[in-house]
């Protein structure tokens, strides 16, 4: 399994709609990819105005692989592209 553990800066008065449009990306993933991504999950710290940390699991590296390049997240990126200042990507197996 690879797990990808991202955490996100959002433009300050922005977190709620970046947070509706990931978790609705999250549920897309998880149905268009069904078997292969296991998990998308967005949590949203309480200790910070503009933080998001998104929690992915995969069945394997070419699942996450098939996720970036996959339509559904390119459209996401385009979605989201001006809400994020700031990401620290992190790639982890099981």
């Amino acid at each position: 399994m690879t797990g990808l553990i991202v955490h996100l800066e959002i433009v300050p008065g922005r977190r709620d709609e970046f947070v509706a449009l990931a978790r609705a990306h999250g549920e897309r993933s998880q149905r268009l990819e069904e078997g292969r991504c296991l998990r998308f999950d967005v949590f949203v710290p309480v200790e910070s105005e503009n933080q998001v940390i998104l929690v992915e699991s995969y069945v394997d590296d070419g699942a996450l692989q098939a996720h970036w390049d996959s339509a559904h997240m390119a459209e996401y990126s385009q979605r989201v592209a001006g809400m994020i200042v700031g990401r620290t990507r992190y790639r982890c197996t099981v």
